[in-house]
């Protein structure tokens, strides 16, 4: 290739022994050099969405021809020219007010760019041959009247200073994104189609080559696999020191950085960790290039493999300073928290001390509603109040739910009661983003929230997660007139009896819900489920038996759906209605599976995924109470039931409840549940003469009983009152272990 020869003096160069040994010290000569070229203007840079830009394209787990594709709307976008007509948000994040930021700071990544281009020698009117078609590289950033003709030779340092002087005005945080947003739109779409095998397959991923100027790609075998690896392995270290740097830039580490002080060696050490940053990229934006025509060396193996240890060491300290940070406002917070804990426990007259002491943020006195409807904290002096704490995590159905009863209170409720949310936060900065989130949920809400949630005061956030337990689920804790807080399981006894739980929640009479029911019933199981519920009773008035079944294995559900509209076709006497009523903590699945149940015809379904979650989330809840309140759960027939039903849903294949009348119910497992319906034909006579549903019933209990049977119940969260050994599970003697499961999300 000819562009080898124009790579050769950058790639075989060994890393200056001066630039590893500055790495090590703060006094260096070279250290020195990069603090004096820190010249801040004040500007404030949001560097938030473009960092996450990065990490969507850089971080997946295996890279894929969409990765390649966001990187050149990226571009575009920096460019102005591009105008997104219908790429997946959740690929793209292509809100306008990101669309906007990126604008204003295209013209500076182009600068820096050009800066990385330059010290890669590659000419604009150099041609490299691919496949015996001479070829035009034209970077990101360049335009068609330059005429580039570096002689190669600039060393790294000077490249960084380069960059550094373009970057002067800008603080260390913006220094490193921006640095490393231009080395992705120059470098990112190359490495990525060189190093995914997803794309050295598709059609698409060499169409995109062929655009962007690349060599063939399906010569990656000749590329080598440890430079790619060792890239790869560098370039995680680099975003990863490039969070902990944006992080630590957030803090308010000036306040606290006396001389004395450990935080001010944090800001001190700021500026050596950028520089290793915009090295590493340099270094890397190299090699990345010479992928496309150069020959491997040992030289560069060894520079990836040091740079990636110099930055894991980086990483390390970084972590360091941000636990000291915590540490000391933790420490900070102390007595403040314990004067928050005495003024909760003292007797009161009323509920505005305590109120006052939790949601009152920056001497503001009044909370925010939906379309900036305020109201005055002394207006909550005579009312109930629910405080409501969570993330920015709630989900519509959560929300759509609570509403529900909220608004039912209002209007027809004997116990009047307000609700205020408190945004809880785990990451110390509160930025753009987080804003913007806060407000959306706040739009969905009926009800009122702490105007400023980054200005919570420390100590309440210690008290909500120490005394209230909150870790992630929401929860919901009474407030009333008098000052005193009710249960803390308000939340499950509002799912299970809704507004009716009140005059319980607020006396702490949780036991009350279980006073008269005893049984297990189409009411307990559907109880407040809105149209859904007064179909099935309609039905069940009707003489019809209904079949309730749930799961996520499609081919099951088709078998099994076929099977009992064959089991309704041999009899015209049978009369059964089936209904799809989804699988706990996988609504989006759940959707996708409904789509398919109505193309097909299958059977009827729950099309309001907000009632398939207070279905799934109402059984949660009475588990959960039923557990604290029941001393032997083999003898409580609800208690069975509800650990049965969680635990079939837990397995693999479905599951299917057949009803007949309020409280005639049997559970089966979908492999018994199939067998049941696909084996009617030759029990048809004994159905006949004894009924369907009786039947169907005694048969699902043999069949069960045939074959002891493991199973799991996947809970959500971790609620503090789960004993270790409490649940027992359909068809076997043992207690279910308590364990925990790690996952990254919930569908």
């Amino acid at each position: 290739m000819a562009s080898t020869s124009m790579h050769a003096t950058a790639m075989n160069q060994v890393i200056p022994n001066e630039i590893w040994v500055s790495l090590q010290s703060e006094d260096s000569s070279t250290m020195k050099v990069v603090r004096a070229s820190h010249a801040p203007d004040g500007r404030k840079v949001d560097v938030k969405p473009i960092l996450r830009i990065i990490d969507n394209i850089l971080l997946r787990a295996s890279p894929a021809i969409v990765e390649v594709h966001i990187i050149l709307i990226l571009a575009d976008k920096l460019s102005g020219i591009y105008e997104d007509k219908g790429f997946p948000e959740e690929d793209m994040i292509g809100r306008s007010d990101v669309d906007a930021k990126l604008k204003t700071l295209a013209s500076i990544i182009k600068k820096v760019s050009s800066e990385l281009f330059s010290y890669n020698n590659l000419a604009l009117s150099g041609t490299f041959k691919s496949n015996n078609v001479n070829q035009t590289i034209i970077p990101y950033g360049a335009t068609m009247d330059c005429k580039c003709s570096c002689s190669g030779g600039r060393d790294v340092h000077t490249t960084i200073m380069m960059i550094l002087d373009t970057l002067s005005s800008y603080s260390w945080d913006a220094k490193v994104v921006l640095t490393v947003a231009a080395f992705i739109v120059n470098y990112g779409h190359e490495f990525l189609l060189f190093s995914s095998s997803e794309a050295n397959n598709s059609a698409i991923a060499q169409s995109i080559a062929s655009l962007k100027q690349l060599r063939d790609i399906t010569d990656h075998a000749k590329f080598s696999k440890a430079k790619i690896d060792a890239i790869i392995k560098l370039l995680k270290v680099i975003m990863a020191v490039t969070r902990y740097i944006v992080e630590l830039h957030n803090l308010p580490l000036e306040s606290i950085a006396t001389d004395e002080s450990p935080m001010s060696k944090a800001i001190a050490y700021i500026p050596r960790a950028a520089y290793w940053t915009m090295l590493s990229v340099v270094v890397s934006a190299s090699y990345i290039a010479s992928l496309s025509g150069h020959e491997e060396s040992t030289t560069e193996l060894l520079d990836l493999s040091r740079l990636a240890s110099e930055g894991s060491k980086i990483q390390v300290i970084l972590r360091s300073y941000r636990t000291i940070y915590k540490e000391y406002e933790d420490e900070k917070s102390k007595p403040a928290y314990w004067d928050l804990v005495k003024t909760i426990s003292s007797t009161h007259s009323n509920n505005m001390t305590i109120l006052k002491i939790l949601l009152l943020v920056d001497g503001k006195q009044h909370l925010v509603g939906h379309t900036n409807k305020r109201i005055h904290i002394e207006e909550l002096r005579k009312m109930n109040v629910f405080l409501l704490v969570s993330g920015l995590d709630l989900s519509k159905e959560e929300i759509d739910v609570l509403g529900k009863l909220y608004q039912e209170a209002k209007t027809k409720g004997e116990i009047q009661y307000e609700v205020v949310w408190i945004p809880v936060v785990e990451t110390i900065a509160w930025d753009q983003e987080k804003q913007q989130k806060f407000e959306q949920l706040l739009a969905l809400m009926p009800w009122y929230a702490v105007p400023a949630p980054s200005k919570i005061k420390a100590e309440v956030v210690k008290y909500v997660k120490t005394e209230w337990k909150f870790e992630k689920n929401m929860v919901l804790v009474p407030l009333d007139t008098q000052g005193k807080f009710g249960s803390l399981n308000a939340i499950d006894m509002l799912l299970i009896r809704g507004n009716e739980a009140l005059s319980s929640i607020f006396s702490e009479k949780e036991e009350s819900l279980w006073e008269t029911q005893k049984t297990w019933t189409l009411e307990l199981l559907l109880g407040g489920i809105d149209n859904n519920f007064s179909l099935v009773l309609d039905w069940t008035k009707q003489g019809t038996m209904v079949c309730l079944y749930g799961g996520e294995d499609i081919e099951w559900i088709r078998e099994f759906t076929r099977a009992t509209n064959a089991v309704k076709n041999i009899s015209s006497a049978t009369r059964m209605e089936v209904v799809y009523v989804g699988k706990k903590n996988a609504i989006k699945e759940v959707e996708n599976i409904n789509s398919k149940i109505d193309g097909e015809k299958l059977s009827r379904y729950w099309s309001d995924l907000t009632s398939i979650w207070f279905f799934w989330t109402r059984l949660e809840s009475m588990l959960y109470l039923k557990m604290q309140q029941c001393r032997n759960s083999r003898n409580d027939l609800i208690m069975q039931e509800l650990t049965t039903l969680l635990s079939y849903d837990g397995s693999d294949r479905g599951w299917a409840l057949f009803c007949k009348g309020s409280s005639e119910m049997a559970l089966a497992r979908g492999d018994v549940a199939l067998k049941s319906m696909k084996e009617f034909g030759e029990r048809r006579d004994s159905a006949v003469q004894n009924g369907l549903f009786p039947e169907l019933s005694s048969y699902i209990i043999r069949e069960s009983q045939k074959k002891q049977r493991c199973s799991r119940i996947i809970l959500s969260g971790d609620r503090q009152e789960i004993p270790n050994k409490k649940l027992s599970s359909d068809g076997c003697e043992c207690s279910m272990e308590k364990c925990f499961v790690y996952r990254c999300c919930a569908d």
